[in-house]
């Protein structure tokens, strides 16, 4: 685990039109902790997931499959996702998990897999949300029963999900959030949404980056305006052969530890990781075709995920960003 930092408060300030975002940290090695260290930046963009004007609807996550080429060649929804996480699974592979809001939703979005530990702290920072996924292993379904959060799953809206070629299986988001009303809308997780820092704080050429995992990888380039993603080597597409971009990537840098849970399928186990988000660490963020070596912090799991550069809040271009927790 990394150690060090807590953080305590987290206010945003809007003075005179300047917003001015500010964190205390205290040493959790010492009773009374150093003096308050202040980080600021931009406030909070209308849409606190994009930076864009129109403000976020309600939020649905959805995991998603990415495990090999007929799966990833079936991909639906990709580019109308706010955020994409990638995250580590068993046997070192990878899923994604894609977040929109009800303003911009694509009309179809799967294929859709099973849930994992690991999202149920990454979810607790959004509030309420509706979660869409196949299945869960044995145990964690109890935890995502607790979680706040509303499971869509085959056994409680199985006619939300529909089955394509080799039977993956893809939802609606349109027809998610007509039944399960109650998700909220996107709060403040964290991101900022403003201006590249300016020099000599500025980030470094990086026209491409590689991120592995121990059986899988992800790929960004940058193609001027945007990063084009690869998965294991090969180009990610979406909607029939469209590919998948981001504006932004952030490599968040985590711990990745036994899960709490083993699943025994056909006679073997699969042995669950979990990726560890709440606490702090390092993160390399891309953005207009540079990268900024930056820090993160998330106190508890319901806090926003600070990114910090040069003492100040890490800025995004506005627009969709991959978040690639990696090992």
């Amino acid at each position: 685990m990394k150690p060090v930092a807590v953080l305590v408060s987290l206010v945003v300030l809007v003075l005179a039109g300047v917003g001015v975002g500010v964190f205390f940290l205290v040493d959790s090695d010492s009773d009374s902790g150093p003096p308050p260290t202040t980080l600021p930046g931009p406030p909070v963009s209308p849409n606190p997931l994009t930076g864009d004007a129109r403000p976020a609807g309600k939020i649905l996550a959805v995991k998603i499959d990415n495990v090999g080429t007929r799966v990833q060649a079936a991909q639906q929804g990709l580019n109308s996702a706010d955020l994409v996480y990638a995250i580590q699974v068993e046997g070192g592979l990878s899923r994604l998990m894609a977040v929109y809001d009800s303003n911009h939703a694509p009309p179809t979005t799967g294929p859709v897999r099973s849930a994992r530990q690991t999202d149920i702290p990454i979810l607790a920072a959004y509030g309420h949300v509706n979660f869409a996924y196949s299945g869960a292993i044995t145990g964690l379904t109890k935890d995502l029963a607790d979680a706040d959060l509303t499971s869509v799953t085959p056994l409680n809206a199985g006619a939300l999900f529909s089955h394509g070629g080799m039977d993956p299986t893809f939802v609606k988001p349109a027809d998610i959030f007509a039944k399960f009303p109650d998700a909220v809308a996107a709060p403040d997780i964290g991101l900022r949404f403003a201006a590249a820092p300016a020099q000599p704080s500025g980030g470094t050429a990086a026209e491409s980056a590689t991120v592995r995992m121990p059986s899988a990888s992800f790929g960004f380039q940058w193609d001027g305006a945007k990063y084009l993603v690869s998965v294991d080597g090969r180009p990610a597409v979406t909607d029939g052969g469209q590919r998948d971009t981001t504006t932004n990537v952030i490599v968040q840098h985590v711990d990745v530890v036994p899960g709490k849970y083993t699943d025994h399928n056909a006679g073997q186990a699969d042995n669950e990781v979990f990726s560890v988000t709440t606490g702090n660490g390092t993160a390399d963020v891309y953005r207009n075709g540079l990268v900024y070596h930056a820090t993160w912090s998330k106190p508890t799991d319901t806090s926003p995920t600070t990114f910090a550069h040069d003492g100040a809040q890490m800025t995004l271009q506005p627009g969709r960003t991959w978040i690639v927790l990696a090992p």
